[in-house]
């Protein structure tokens, strides 16, 4: 597949960027100004069968972070919107590992989230130009649980840096991160383009590359379709999507969630691909959520993972996990609870399994 050289890109990219002001200038209605945010912090413990360790910790399924939103209303009926989202920097549980456990602040340019300038049309859809998340970005998380705080597709946000232990003792090669992965898309500085909704169907389209990371300048190329539908007694969300990176790697992956709005009954399905290295996995996820207490609705969920030439030709990637999480709504918070299992088989060793438990709260603002 032909890419789009880079140096094409951000030229391209910067003059329409340039002439977001000027459409900006037709404007009605007064500025408004969004500050928003949540502070998510946990103590998660990792046996990893020769060792516990437990620490405090930013959950990376949803890490601290602010936000500000400037909005203004437009003559046509459009808007133009200035975007600005970052992490706090918090150590995070993808990152602790055993060996530095201690809850630090230590903010780097990779926390900025959005940084991004967009036009949105009443007629022909939405532009956005800056750092901000890609069209694959949420791709393989449909899902209604309401878990997804501490229970989602992407395993690895969870002890992506914990290393697995040989059974004869010491550490292998080999960590969360190497051996679990939903291949959905994150965000860059990219210029992307998501037309209007028709029949619950939309279409995004974006290409970019990395500018946050050191050394790397990775160039993203990344197509997504959603559709949304409420039938009554039934919500559904699908997504599917191609994402090309730096040229050479092409990932398919997808989604699909039902809500039975009656009883709160639920099921999400993720699934993706690595085209190359035929990395594969499978993501099935059941649940309920109810109104059973007054302080907020209750949520409960169980999952299983199931993976495939991850890290090695013919390796297996196993997970279960059990998720509960109950809004207070007086306090805009979320308190929730987790456990999981990581079976990584067929690498050649005989490595030991790992359990995960962590709880936490997750505080809106």
């Amino acid at each position: 597949m032909t890419c789009i050289p880079r140096s094409r890109i951000l030229p391209a990219a910067g003059l329409l960027a340039l002439g977001l002001p000027a459409v900006a200038t037709a404007q009605q209605t007064g500025p408004e100004v969004d500050f928003y945010g949540h502070i998510n912090l946990g103590i998660i413990n990792v046996d990893n069968g020769a060792d516990s360790e437990t620490a405090l910790t930013d959950n990376d399924n949803s890490n601290s972070r602010i936000g500000l939103i400037y909005k203004q209303g437009l003559s046509n009926g459009g808007e133009f919107r200035l975007h600005f989202e970052t992490a706090l920097g918090f150590t995070g549980s993808s990152s602790i590992n055993g060996d530095d456990n201690g809850l630090e602040l230590n903010y780097r340019r990779t926390e900025l989230r959005k940084f991004e300038a967009i036009y949105r049309s009443p007629t022909w859809g939405t532009l956005s130009f800056g750092q901000g998340s890609i069209a694959t970005d949420g791709t393989a998380e449909a899902d209604f649980s309401g878990t997804s705080v501490i229970a989602y597709s992407s395993l690895q946000d969870q002890a992506g840096s914990q290393v697995f232990q040989l059974a004869g003792g010491g550490a292998s090669g080999f960590d969360v991160g190497d051996a679990f992965n939903a291949f959905d898309g994150g965000r860059r500085f990219r210029i992307r383009y998501d037309t209007p909704t028709y029949m619950g169907f939309s279409l995004a389209v974006s290409a970019g590359e990395e500018v946050l990371t050191s050394g790397n300048d990775d160039e993203f190329y990344d197509i997504g379709l959603k559709y949304d539908q409420d039938y009554g007694a039934y919500q559904v969300a699908a997504r599917v999507g191609l994402s090309i990176r730096d040229s050479d790697e092409e990932l398919l992956l997808g989604s699909v969630a039902v809500l039975h709005n009656a009883t709160g009954l639920n099921l999400a399905v993720a699934t993706g691909r690595q085209q190359e290295g035929d990395d594969s996995y499978v993501y099935i996820k059941g649940g309920i959520k109810r109104d059973w207490f007054a302080l907020g609705e209750t949520r409960f969920s169980v999952d299983y993972y199931s993976g495939e030439d991850f890290g090695v030709t013919g390796s297996d990637s196993e997970s279960v996990g059990i998720a509960v999480v109950q809004k207070v709504d007086a306090w805009n918070t979320e308190l929730y609870a987790s456990y999981r299992t990581f079976d990584f088989d067929g690498t050649g060793a005989n490595l030991l399994d790992q359990d995960v438990t962590f709880v936490g709260a997750r505080w809106r603002f």
